[in-house]
């Protein structure tokens, strides 16, 4: 064959293949076009929402509310007023009725709920058995002067009671709230009660309240952070009560943060005036502590030492955790922030936020039986939201919450897809689990007190 016309076929080849391509690509187009989406003829935040949300996993959901919240609004207060004619009352009954009706009002106008345009939810598989997990509740950036907005937190920051949890923390939760702006809310919902009796009544109770302990320089004196952990001490053993038994030694603390001593003075010297077990005023680690020196019998350790640390006062189960506590924000032990399994779940997760929550692997793998117990005591069935007991290492969650300018942020890494872990970070789980174990040893604890008094 020639070359020229070896050249001819080639360079036909080539125009036909471009020919080919140049039409699919126009049909690609056309039929691209036709799908295009319409734009919505009435506004919506579904851009705002969807853009702090994760594409291509296993969830992906928006949800416009103005809608929902004026439908709400037009009907709320017709099916109300329609119940309370339905109530057979007297004169003080509907009196209080409307009241409540009345405060109910006003904390919806006044809270910022009707402001909320627009929800999101998210769930993507960052690699095998590790989900990340989001839920953005939006609103206008303008319409910001709802109290939910200011008592939930304000700017993201630095969680300051990650410094002090211990290495084997296996439970925490720390919670932003202010209280007094809720404090300065409450007469302004009184006043909207419409009830001279009640505003009178309730201006009364503050009087008797800054006069007996200063309630309003005490909560003026909270620095709007609050929280708690739990750590499980593998290589020590305490015993519990069927189904639990076995388990690692527990301990727990509550931390408060502060502004100055006069929360701590007060609670010092409640404590110390208060008749019962021993407690001493001594210095632990270089730390001025309140120690109770009788153990209360239970199977959980409990002899309280209460101490101010830093910015946080704190109330630990045992001296032994008092110490541990001081050693882990002095440095002297690694805090939890230090271990591979916090440090995995905390992988492009930004921490700094308004509200935080962790539960360790730990949590299932040994406390499962309390968990089942527990559910059971609240009155929550086996199995209820999905959650098995005896699977319940899945609960395995890092997660933060954030009061961003124009919406709050709810965002976790967890091994449970989006359902389960919001609801164990919302504090349903955590809630179930301290009952879980506290009832039984309630329970331990009352039988002994009853067979010590049938002795006497």
């Amino acid at each position: 064959m020639k070359k020229e016309t070896i050249l001819t076929l080639f360079i036909t080849g080539i125009a036909v293949a471009f020919t080919g391509c140049s039409d699919s690509s126009e049909k690609q187009i056309e039929r691209t076009s036709k799908n295009k989406s319409p734009q919505s003829a009435v506004p919506n935040s579904f851009a705002e929402v969807t853009s702090k949300l994760d594409t291509n996993g296993d969830v992906f959901v928006y949800y416009s509310t103005e809608d929902v919240i004026a439908t709400i609004e037009k009907y709320a207060e017709t099916a109300g007023a329609q119940a309370v004619k339905s109530i057979e009352a007297g004169p003080m009954e509907d009196a209080m009725m409307e009241s409540g009706m009345n405060i109910g009002k006003a904390m919806y106008e006044q809270s910022g709920i009707k402001d909320i345009s627009g929800m999101g939810m998210s769930s993507i598989e960052l690699e095998s058995g590790m989900f990340r997990n989001k839920m953005v509740i939006h609103h206008d950036p303008e319409k910001s002067n709802g109290k939910l907005w200011s008592l939930l937190g304000s700017e993201p920051h630095e969680i300051d009671m990650l410094k002090f949890l211990p290495e084997d923390t296996a439970l925490a939760f720390s919670h932003e709230i202010n209280l007094k702006a809720l404090l300065d809310w409450l007469p302004e919902l009184i006043k909207a009660a419409g009830n001279p009796m009640l505003k009178q009544q309730f201006d009364q109770s503050i009087e008797m309240a800054n006069a007996e302990m200063d309630l309003t320089d005490l909560v003026t004196s909270f620095d709007n952070e609050i929280g708690m952990f739990v750590t499980l001490d593998a290589s020590q053993k305490m015993q519990l009560p069927p189904p639990a038994g076995e388990i690692p030694l527990l301990g727990f603390a509550l931390m408060a943060k502060v502004k100055d001593d006069k929360i701590s003075d007060l609670l010092f010297s409640i404590l110390e005036n208060t008749t019962g077990p021993e407690i001493e005023k001594k210095t632990v680690s270089g730390i001025e502590m309140l120690v109770v020196n009788e153990p209360v019998p239970m199977p959980i350790p409990f002899a309280p030492a209460v101490f101010r640390l830093g910015k946080f006062l704190v109330v630990a189960n045992t001296e032994d955790l008092a110490k541990q506590i001081v050693a882990t924000q002095n440095g002297s032990k690694k805090n939890l922030s230090s271990t591979e399994e916090f440090q995995r779940l905390a992988k492009d997760l930004e921490l700094k936020a308004n509200h935080f929550f962790f539960a360790s692997e730990q949590v299932g793998s040994t406390m499962s039986p309390i968990l089942k117990q527990a559910m059971n005591a609240g009155g929550l069935p086996e199995g209820f939201l999905g959650l098995d007991s005896n699977d319940s290492y899945n609960l395995q969650t890092l997660g933060v919450i954030r009061m961003d300018t124009d919406s709050i942020m709810v965002e976790n890494h967890s091994q449970n897809g989006l359902f389960n872990s919001v609801i164990m970070q919302a504090g349903v789980i955590p809630a179930s689990v301290g009952a879980g174990m506290i009832l039984p040893a309630l329970a331990d604890a009352r039988e002994r007190a009853q067979s010590i008094s049938s002795e006497q």
